[in-house]
């Protein structure tokens, strides 16, 4: 046989599609119809050879959705619920400002009662009318109606005091003046008494309401006091001042003005608290008695002629005398525990700022010289040191904030930086008569200014420079904004709105 010649090869060649893009080949992938389409198979394949799993596991894949659509929204608003709840950097601060707040809630309300934020809950006066008057409290991050107590009309509430109580609130409730002050003759009218209630601001329960003697023309509790308040109040046209439990209404003292002290339904008498003191003060007269017992703090010798004694918020008492002096009238004040020598004293009347975090460890005073060059101005004492350690060039009577290195003075529709360390003036921002109330995050000042170009708006100033940072408009009609805890609320003539 001849020599049989080899045959063709057979060689295996993948072959490969073209996207018909630049001649390239490439895996196809599958389009997201055809993998739906493949999974579905896969599903009634499964299902037909076991129905009954595949009933199974269409119920756990329902439920497990299920669970997590209500979970969700709990768990968002856990989280803003610690947001909202949490500590600001400090002791009269907000919370971050480093954008625009938004509107996160509005809620209908009456005004003639300040907003009270105890724990979770804001507490808020509703109802058309004293004598249809309801404490009502909202959900801080919603505010969703939680509970609603009306206030009833034995007494009308015609004035509403409410301060908390550790975890509870007390509110006190007093007729108003017009049905006090009626005469007959010569002898006043018998007062109504006020009534006490004390609520559990999570509830809305009332724990406790019972009347208490005269009317009550203030209220005041503090930490040191543990869960006692001190009530003011008015009868007969005597001032009576005392400490009580309101759980029980057990009275721990009780103390009298005296016979000089104003003592009217329309007195309008301020308490205030602190360093064991109590402070009363109404109409140029003041009460200074111990919250521990009630007796009287006399004042020292050589404080004869004292013209206005009151409290700082650290508990320091001060007594302020003016003196005329041929070239104006000298005020000086003594810084004091109430008891002994002054620690401190100063020219001029002491000065709060109305927001600090503490840092410069000064203390200011004002208006030092009726009539001389530093009329008006601010002095900054470190405590002990009698002489100042610098004064301000710009006058002013007021300090917005004294933080993070720089003290705020409010001078004239304008705000003014000073360095806090030697009272040089770094910044000023000017604003006219419609600047409102200022806070600040401990890095920004937020100041509430209103024109009748631009209406109210929130305008954040950087601490260190005075630059505009943001500018946020407010609701139309704002009156008022507040800070409730760490955040900001804005009050209209009949809305309370919260911003976040």
């Amino acid at each position: 046989m001849g020599a049989v010649g080899s045959g063709p090869v057979l060689v295996h060649v993948p072959v490969d599609e073209v996207d018909g893009t630049g001649g390239t080949s490439a895996a196809r992938t599958p389009s997201a119809a055809q993998r739906v389409v493949r999974v579905a198979g896969a599903w009634a394949g499964w299902r037909s050879r076991r129905p009954w799993l595949a009933v199974a596991a269409l119920v756990a894949v329902v439920v497990v959705l299920t669970g997590a659509l209500v979970a969700t929204p709990r768990l968002v608003t856990a989280h803003e619920r610690a947001t909202v709840l949490g500590p600001a950097a400090f002791d009269g601060a907000i919370r971050s400002a480093s954008a625009p707040p938004q509107v996160r809630w509005t809620a209908p309300v009456d005004v003639m009662v300040p907003p009270l934020l105890v724990g979770g809950t804001v507490v808020v006066a509703t109802g058309a009318g004293a004598d249809r008057r309801a404490l009502t409290g909202l959900d801080v991050v919603t505010g969703a109606v939680a509970w609603s107590v009306p206030l009833g009309a034995d007494p009308v509430p015609h004035e509403v005091r409410c301060v908390p109580v550790g975890a509870l609130l007390a509110c006190a409730l007093a007729p108003g003046p017009g049905r006090v002050l009626a005469r007959s003759g010569s002898r006043p009218e018998p007062v109504q008494d006020a009534a006490l209630l004390l609520l559990d601001p999570v509830s809305g329960a009332v724990l406790r309401r019972a009347e208490t003697p005269g009317q009550v023309v203030s209220l005041a509790t503090a930490p040191e006091l543990g869960e006692d308040v001190v009530l003011a109040s008015v009868a007969s046209e005597r001032l009576t001042i005392r400490r009580l439990d309101p759980r029980t209404g057990e009275v721990r003292w009780r103390a009298e003005r005296p016979s000089s002290f104003p003592a009217a339904a329309t007195s309008r008498v301020r308490l205030a608290l602190g360093g064991g003191l109590v402070v009363a003060s109404a109409e140029g007269s003041t009460v200074v008695v111990r919250a521990a017992d009630g007796s009287r703090v006399p004042a020292p010798a050589d404080a004869s002629g004292t013209d206005e004694t009151f409290l700082r918020p650290d508990g320091t008492l001060v007594r302020t005398r003016y003196r005329l002096e041929h070239v104006g009238v000298d005020v000086r004040s003594d810084l004091s525990t109430g008891e002994g020598a002054p620690w401190l004293t100063v020219r001029g009347v002491p000065v709060e700022p109305a927001v600090s975090d503490g840092s410069s460890g000064l203390v200011f005073a004002s208006s030092s010289l009726a009539g001389g060059p530093l009329t008006g101005r601010v002095r900054a004492y470190a405590p002990g040191v009698p002489n100042p350690l610098w004064h301000a060039l710009t006058p002013a009577r007021e300090i917005a904030a004294d933080v993070d290195g720089r003290v705020v003075l409010r001078a004239a529709g304008a705000l003014v930086g000073l360095d806090a360390a030697t009272g040089e003036a770094v910044w000023r921002r000017t604003f006219g008569l419609g600047m409102g109330s200022v806070f600040s995050d401990g890095r920004l000042v937020v100041v509430q200014r209103t024109t009748p170009d631009e209406g109210a708006v929130l305008l954040a100033l950087d601490l260190q420079d005075g630059r505009t940072r943001w500018v946020a408009d407010l609701p139309a009609e704002s009156r008022a904004v507040h800070r409730l805890g760490a955040h900001l609320y804005v009050t209209t003539d009949d809305t309370l709105v919260a911003l976040r």
